[in-house]
């Protein structure tokens, strides 16, 4: 039965991207995931398949916002309902190299006959339990089409962060393309990290293929073409980036630079570019244009040398280099032309790109060579460029045909002919829109190529029709949204008990009756402290937090009742209103949410979102939208500890708690995927059994999360998407301050700053980091003037215009005790806010 005809059979498997190519219904019970079921490896071929398995068990844990499964090496005999078992042990030749069979039955059999199959059939497992964890009982058969199934992303001179080459690795991987193509020579990265990022490329079984293009656009290398070494038109002008190919010293210097990055990379192709030489308006094919290279033809090849010969030479020459490195040449097609004596060698494979008169797909074919249909009219997107190539989602799935090459030209074998290899969408650095912003356009390209590329019947014909499911499949596990310029994210600020709103100061603290004082600060024109009560006694308990939002001030806390209360004003002071979130949200149908600790939050672009531990233990999540005045309410999972953490970064809502497991956990909802929430764990030191993290977003570029470890440590986590990387510092050993309670921060220009309580002498520490310069320190109780006051409890803090530093914490007599630093005199002060 092909896809197209399962899509009415009630036993069918959920739908995923690109389709698969047969389901056979079965009979009997199917598959159910369990919590306890594990990943079981095949012994026979533990060696090449239990990496795999362990990043499959990681992606399941992941989707499903669980715990990973258990990878075990076992045999299918000792599995049990629940478990998923990787064998090797395919024979069958319809698979070819990465097909694979799905066998669904109350243990589910991976078969395949190599790591590439079973990693396929990983991926086609979690989309399908992402959207059902009882799978029917049956069989899936499936293999691509084509073995290259490639995209190529330039960077352009843009300093493209480490983390959007992994979301880009992690979802080609998601969508079984196995190939991303990169200008190394511009990336603007460490040597180090090419390797690195090529090995992460590895574990996801996609080829990082590396490229530095020449003979042309050599100027668009890091390194950059020296002068001396560029081609000369007719009137002696050099042509801007052209390499002089009748110049053995700069041939030489272009070998050894592509011969560097050649040695960085793992992936067994290599493409050496060869488009548009010598520059886009000078081609090969009007001579007069470039009288030196064809007299150095006339020298080499006697008096009917071509330009195209001395090419042709450099190409196979190229190519022999190549294969001395064990890898096959890639190159493009618009420069060769069929007048040449020289042929060109019959290993290069061929990506077709553009006619514009050069030789024809089938001429290539007829010369032995491989081909890559890159066709520029359908397979090409300028970043949105005005008047230039943008291809779309539509268009890739509905116009697009594998068979025809740019011009309307084909081979004679059509889609299936034995010469043509793959299919490859070029994303082209066009208009220099953000990173982020490049992330989002791609994704629907990928995944309509994804399908165009694997082969299989279509779901639907339209792409319109395919909006659901692609909905339903979502992003890959781990895929962590770059921010875009114009994302909520750069303006939100998490919420803390204390803020600025409307040139003022505030702090909001629960007394010991239940009431909820705000005290505040105006700057303008300047006065003295004021306290309001904003909640009589009885209303609430714990910690508040607040935030400002367009033209109101937020504040929410526990009520009496375990409901989430807001007190909001339009003022910097008085007319407090009050909602009581979770009736709100019930009455919407949603389910009825209690609070148990201390509410977080943030404002979102035009919403509001609070997050709390319930009863349950789990992450309660409520939020308001102003387009419709409507409160609702949604569970994220857990059970976690503590009060959690909540920040936005990028168009990514974050929420860190400590899991009941003692480790610190990550969930997160991004604006490209609305239907899922997503969990991961940050691992290192283990937080204290009663902590509550922190959170904050740097500069869009970087998440820091802080909290007091087991050992009284305070323990600094952050997430760097220039890097590519997760890492956790101890800053206890690295300042000798030990930290009780729970920590307080923010972000104050280039710098992080934490202020926590002395465990040793309830005195106000204080802990900064400057974005690349280490850490800095000071007991804020010693250095302001006027006596040494120690905390009672834990302090909280705040930036006020980015001129002055505040932290506030309750005294041993029951005062809220201020502390603040202004840039204008670069000194600590201290005073009492609230008697």
């Amino acid at each position: 039965m092909t896809t197209t005809e399962r899509d009415s059979a009630p036993t069918a498997p959920p739908a995923t991207l690109p389709a698969i190519q047969q389901w056979t219904p079965g009979s009997g019970p199917g598959f159910g995931w369990q919590p306890s079921g594990r990943i079981l490896v095949d012994p026979s071929f533990a060696s090449a398949l239990t990496t795999d398995a362990q990043t499959f068990a990681d992606d399941v844990g992941m989707v499903l916002n669980a715990p990973a499964p258990a990878v075990v090496t076992g045999a299918l005999a000792a599995g049990a309902a629940g478990d998923i078992h990787i064998s090797l042990a395919s024979t069958d030749p319809q698979l070819g190299t990465e097909g694979y069979e799905l066998t669904i039955g109350p243990i589910l059999q991976i078969g395949a006959g190599s790591a590439a199959g079973a990693f396929w059939a990983t991926r086609t497992i979690i989309q399908m339990i992402r959207q059902s964890v009882t799978l029917p009982a049956g069989t899936v058969r499936d293999w691509p089409l084509y073995p290259v199934r490639s995209v190529l992303v330039d960077n352009g001179s843009r300093p493209f962060p480490i983390g959007f080459w992994h979301n880009e690795i992690r979802e080609l991987s998601y969508l079984k393309l196995n190939e991303l193509m990169l200008y190394v020579s511009g990336l603007n990265l460490t040597d180090a990290q090419i390797q690195q990022l090529g090995a992460f490329a590895e574990a996801y079984h996609v080829n990082l293929v590396g490229q530095v293009n020449m003979p042309g656009h050599m100027d668009t290398a890091h390194e950059g073409i020296p002068p001396e070494y560029e081609l000369t038109d007719s009137t002696g002008a050099p042509i801007l980036g052209a390499l002089d190919l009748t110049n053995p010293t700069a041939v030489a210097w272009a070998r050894q630079l592509a011969a560097h990055y050649l040695g960085l990379m793992s992936a067994p192709v290599w493409h050496t570019g060869g488009d548009e030489y010598a520059f886009y308006n000078k081609k090969m094919n009007d001579p007069a244009d470039m009288p030196k290279l064809v007299q150095y033809a006339q020298s080499q090849y006697g008096p009917n040398g071509t330009i195209e010969d001395v090419y042709r030479a450099f190409m196979n020459e190229t190519d022999a280099i190549v294969r001395q490195q064990g890898k096959a040449l890639r190159m493009w097609n618009d420069d060769l032309f069929a007048t040449a004596t020289v042929p060109l060698n019959s290993d290069i494979t061929i990506e077709y790109w553009l006619s514009g008169g050069s030789m024809s797909p089938a001429e290539h074919a007829a010369n032995g060579n491989l081909l890559i249909n890159a066709n520029a009219a359908t397979l090409y997107f300028d970043e949105n460029a005005p008047g230039a190539a943008n291809t779309t989602g539509q268009i890739i799935w509905e116009d697009f045909d594998p068979a025809v090459f740019e011009g309307n030209q084909r081979l004679p074998g059509g889609a299936t002919d034995p010469h043509l290899v793959g299919v490859k969408l070029s994303s082209w650095d066009a208009t220099q829109e953000s990173v982020g912003a490049l992330e989002r356009d791609l994704q629907p390209l990928q995944e309509a190529l994804a399908q165009r590329a694997w082969g299989s019947p279509k779901l639907y014909p339209t792409w319109a029709q395919m909006a659901s499911t692609v909905t339903a499949v979502g992003k890959a596990p781990g895929f962590f949204d770059t921010p875009a310029a114009g994302d909520p994210g750069a303006g939100s600020l998490p919420g803390s008990q204390a803020e600025v709103y409307d040139d003022a100061l505030g702090t909001f603290t629960v007394q010991p009756d239940g009431s909820l004082l705000h005290t505040y600060y105006i700057y303008d024109p300047p006065g003295s402290y004021k306290t309001e009560v904003v909640a009589p006694a009885g209303s609430a308990a714990g910690r508040p937090a607040a935030f400002g939002s367009g033209n109101q001030q937020h504040v929410f806390a526990r009520g009496a009742d375990g409901h989430l209360l807001q007190w909001v004003t339009g003022t910097a002071f008085g007319g407090w209103g009050l909602v009581d979130w979770t009736a709100e949200a019930a009455a919407q149908g949603g389910p009825s949410l209690d609070l148990a600790g201390d509410p977080a939050g943030f404002v979102f672009g035009t919403t509001q979102h609070v997050f709390g531990r319930g009863s349950d233990g789990r992450i309660h999540h409520w939020w308001y939208t102003d387009a419709d005045n409507t409160t609702r309410a949604d569970d994220w999972g857990g059970p976690i500890t503590g009060n959690p953490a909540a920040v936005a970064f990028g168009d990514v809502q974050n929420v860190f708690a400590r899991g009941v497991d003692g480790l610190l956990h990550h969930w997160w909802w991004q604006g490209s995927e609305p239907i899922y929430e997503h969990h991961e764990i940050w691992f290192g030191p283990l937080p204290a059994p009663d902590a509550s993290p922190i959170a904050l977003d740097y500069a869009e570029t970087e998440i820091h999360v802080f909290a007091r470890d087991t050992e009284g440590h305070l323990q600094h986590w952050w997430f760097d998407d220039v890097a590519g990387q997760t890492n956790v510092e101890d800053w206890t050993a690295a300042t000798g301050y030990s930290i009780a309670g729970d920590p307080s921060g923010f972000v104050y220009g280039d710098q992080q700053h934490t202020f926590f309580r002395d465990a040793a002498t309830n005195q106000l520490d204080h802990v900064w980091s400057t974005h690349g310069l280490g850490l800095g320190h000071e007991d804020w109780s010693t250095e302001a003037p006027g006596g040494v006051v120690a905390l009672a409890g834990d302090p909280w803090s705040c930036n006020v215009f980015n001129a002055e530093q505040h932290a506030f914490g309750p005294d041993s007599a029951g005062h809220v005790h201020h502390w603040f630093w202004r840039q204008s005199d670069g000194s600590v002060h201290q005073d009492t806010w609230q008697q």
